[in-house]
């Protein structure tokens, strides 16, 4: 028995995310020998929450519930629906020793503009300028070549499950998925943007540390926060972790596609944390496609690993991005965190750079309270390219 054995045994009980508290220590039991106590006070949970968000993109509202070891078995439950002018969403989770199964049903309608320049908007309920269908909005932002609806429609079934674990927590993890997509254009526009069905099987693999769960609601009643005084410590030793993954998708007759086409994308991120949780990051990815139709191009968004809010992105076979980022908490308290970071990052198509890059430079400010994982920020984003600035706000979710 090593101090790094019961440091491993104490973070496999925190990971199980059960426990409001997690206690270990040892006691003398005569030569050579030890008596460990544990001592672990467990909890469960069951939220419904209702939820409404607005912006240049038209309002929706919703709803979910979302549940942790209420069956005592270690497992996550959730279901959510919303709807909204531009469409709606419904999705149900299962999670379990991590292995999940997701599955998701949308609906999407946005009018989309094409630039000269070869460059994309999507606007969801923008006003028009008159009667002759232009949109000041995107118009902003360029010369428009062109505008259409774009109608999305996905169903999709995910399922996952761990091929490797570390310390009791999943190190490698795959995931099967069907994605059964439809798009539908106006303007008898479906031939030139790859419209119709566009269904795919994808395997995906995961792997390295899996960052915070930012997302686990438990923690409003305290499960998750047994290490909360080490999160107020500051660390001794620089801390450094990777993550990365890949991903196949084939389609073609045997999927229901009306278009065979395959696509792969690979990304890899490093992070150092020092100190007060100061974060170093930086990560890379490419992806590539084979004869996918223009509906199923990757885009230079966050498709592609860019972190900030762009009014328009561009679309090729091959994308590669780079990014860099650096956070600091700028105060902390037993209360929750209040953190700055600013970031630089570009993606392009490594074929017809000029013609593709989408790059820009960008910060952000959010307060994050420990027993409410939803955070309060902002961010905003600069495009070199478009010259132009995007603001984001965020209430809640992911920020």
């Amino acid at each position: 028995m090593t101090q790094q054995t019961l440091e491993e045994t104490y973070n496999a009980l925190y990971s199980m995310r059960l426990f409001k508290s997690v206690a270990i220590s040892t006691s003398s039991a005569g030569e050579g020998l030890a008596d460990v106590h544990i001592a672990a006070k467990d909890g469960w949970y069951l939220i419904p929450m209702p939820f409404a968000v607005s912006g240049q993109g038209g309002g929706s509202a919703g709803f979910f519930l979302v549940s942790r070891n209420v069956f005592k078995k270690a497992e996550s439950v959730s279901v959510s629906g919303a709807k909204g002018s531009a469409g709606g969403a419904a999705a149900a989770f299962f999670e379990k020793g991590g292995r999940s199964l997701a599955i998701m049903h949308s609906e999407r309608s946005a009018d989309e503009g094409f630039y000269t320049d070869g460059g994309y908007s999507s606007a969801q309920n923008m006003r028009k300028a008159d009667g002759t269908g232009t949109y000041d909005f995107l118009s902003e932002f360029g010369a428009l070549d062109s505008m259409y609806k774009r109608r999305k429609q996905v169903n999709s079934i995910s399922a996952g499950f761990p091929l490797a674990r570390s310390a009791g927590i999943p190190a490698l993890n795959a995931a099967l998925s069907y994605n059964g997509e439809k798009n539908n254009y106006g303007d008898g526009l479906k031939e030139r943007h790859g419209g119709g069905r566009a269904s795919s099987v994808s395997l995906a693999l995961n792997a390295g540390r899996r960052g915070e769960k930012l997302d686990d609601m438990g923690v409003i009643f305290g499960l998750g926060l047994a290490d909360l005084d080490k999160r107020m410590q500051k660390r001794t030793k620089a801390e450094n972790n990777w993550r990365g993954s890949i991903s196949i998708a084939k389609a073609g007759s045997w999927t229901g596609s009306d278009h065979a086409f395959s696509k792969t994308a690979l990304s890899v991120e490093n992070s150092t944390v020092w100190g007060g949780s100061n974060r170093v990051s930086l990560r890379g990815s490419a992806a590539v496609s084979a004869n996918a139709p223009e509906s199923q191009l990757f885009a230079t968004g966050r498709e592609t690993g860019l972190m900030g809010q762009y009014a328009r992105e561009f679309r090729a076979p091959r994308i590669t991005s780079f990014g860099a980022s650096f956070s600091k908490p700028l105060f902390t308290s037993r209360r929750g965190i209040l953190q700055a970071s600013v970031f630089a990052e570009t993606a392009f198509d490594p074929a017809g750079y000029s013609a593709t890059a989408q790059k820009g430079a960008g910060f952000s400010l959010f307060y994050r309270f420990w027993r409410f994982p939803l955070p309060l920020g902002f961010s905003q984003t600069y495009s070199f390219r478009d010259r132009n600035m995007q603001v984001a706000a965020a209430i809640g979710g992911r920020f």
